[in-house]
């Protein structure tokens, strides 16, 4: 039958702030978009299974209000207990309270992303939920998108760097799922603006006839904002899944390359690189789904014979010398960014976590896991002493190569530059 009306987009600013996280920065949008009349702020429905205020929706539901077919007054202040919160509930509330219960969320998140075929009315699902719960729910995640569910589900906060929950709460693999998972586009942005730009186009990607849902992996903590102006063409590079957030020169043997909450660290250690290298390269990842999906779809465009395009990937990594290394970091699997090295034959040190985690600050957990400036500092150092290997003769090669190997596990002088 015919499709319902697209709802139209207004434009989604970033919340100003010189340390905002991606999650304060969520919750901040979509307080605007609750005090607001568009139709947009009209046709989300939002749901968390009892995390709505940790994972910032709670100045949206105060707008909003919770979804009761009963009116009934707020508890809480019924019993005069101290709450920012406002708790009233009305038929014509926009968020549904779960409970702990994710696959209830996700299987909220199917029904409603259905809501135009089976009631010929668009709802703009969003649900929150911790990023590690995610697989508490899968296989209700999997079916909702099987069946062309459309939705956005925000995953936060993740990895370690909610360091002081422990272990319990920090996850290591999801950056994966949202790359294995068909019918969902999975990002993962650092600033705000990254955010605001990728939201506006999960709007509209949700009503797409070719579209699907939206994954979005936040984290909690404040870093600081680049003062740039958000062009056409970088909203563009954001939303495909990367940009050069510092150019490399032309022919440069060397690129840092992360993803998320770790964008601190590759630009620290971009800065101490290039007193010794110049011309090294610094690219942001807001999303490993789209561009690995990009560059999939380019090379089978072309084993089939089609003159397809470049990937947006490989125009990204073009300006790179042939053999050139990229050091890649995130807060999450390092597969989910290693696979790099494949688009254009780049060496690859991958940096990452892989393990479950511990209570403990940010910096102490960023150098438990080797995630920090100086694991990026050290793995760059790694990179020049293997490139003069190469150049040298077989006995000087040995020397460096037994250096290399000393240094990348600790035993012995953790030397640098050589």
């Amino acid at each position: 039958g015919a499709r319902a009306p697209a709802i139209p987009v207004p434009e989604i600013a970033a919340p100003a702030g010189e340390r905002p996280s991606t999650q304060e920065a969520f919750g901040r949008i979509m307080n605007d978009l609750g005090k607001g009349e568009s139709e947009l702020g009209q046709r989300i429905v939002t749901a968390s299974p009892d995390v709505t205020v940790s994972t910032n929706l709670g100045g949206w539901v105060n707008q909003r209000r919770l979804f009761h077919r009963i009116r009934q007054a707020d508890a809480f202040r019924m019993e005069n207990v101290p709450s920012v919160q406002k708790w009233t509930k009305v038929p014509e509330g926009q968020h549904i309270e779960l409970g702990i219960a994710e696959n209830n969320l996700f299987l909220l998140m199917a029904a409603a992303g259905i809501s135009e075929q089976l009631f010929g009315a668009r709802l703009l699902p969003v649900g929150t939920l911790y990023d590690p719960f995610i697989s508490r729910g899968l296989d209700a995640l999997n079916y909702a998108c099987y069946q062309d569910a459309r939705f956005m589900v925000v995953a936060t906060p993740s990895g370690v760097s909610l360091a002081p929950e422990g272990g319990a709460h920090q996850s290591v693999l999801t950056p994966l799922i949202g790359m294995g998972q068909d019918g969902l586009s999975a990002f993962e942005p650092a600033f705000a603006d990254e955010l605001a730009a990728i939201m506006a186009w999960g709007f509209a990607h949700m009503q797409a006839a070719d579209g699907g849902s939206v994954y979005l992996r936040l984290s909690t903590r404040g870093i600081e904002q680049p003062e740039r102006a958000m062009t056409p063409g970088l909203g563009d590079a954001i939303v495909a899944g990367g940009y050069w957030l510092e150019e490399p020169a032309p022919g440069a043997e060397l690129a840092i390359v992360y993803s998320g909450a770790v964008a601190p660290e590759g630009a620290d250690a971009h800065a101490q690189i290039a007193e010794d290298i110049p011309g090294v390269g610094v690219l942001a990842v807001t999303s490993a789904d789209r561009l690995h999906g990009g560059w999939m779809a380019a090379g089978e465009a072309r084993a089939r014979g089609a003159a397809a395009a470049p990937s947006h990937v490989e125009r990204l990594l073009a300006p790179l010398a042939p053999g050139a290394t990229l050091i890649t970091v995130l807060d999450g699997h390092p597969a989910a960014l290693s696979w790099l090295g494949s688009v254009a034959r780049h060496r690859v040190l991958p940096l990452g976590v892989g393990r479950f985690g511990q209570a403990g600050d940010i910096p102490d957990l960023y150098r438990a896991y080797r995630i920090d400036a100086d694991a990026i500092v050290d793995a760059a150092a790694e990179a020049s002493l293997r490139r003069l290997a190469v150049s040298l003769p077989a006995a000087a090669e040995r020397d460096i190569t037994g250096a290399i190997g000393c240094d990348h596990y600790g035993n012995g002088n953790r030397s640098r530059w050589g």
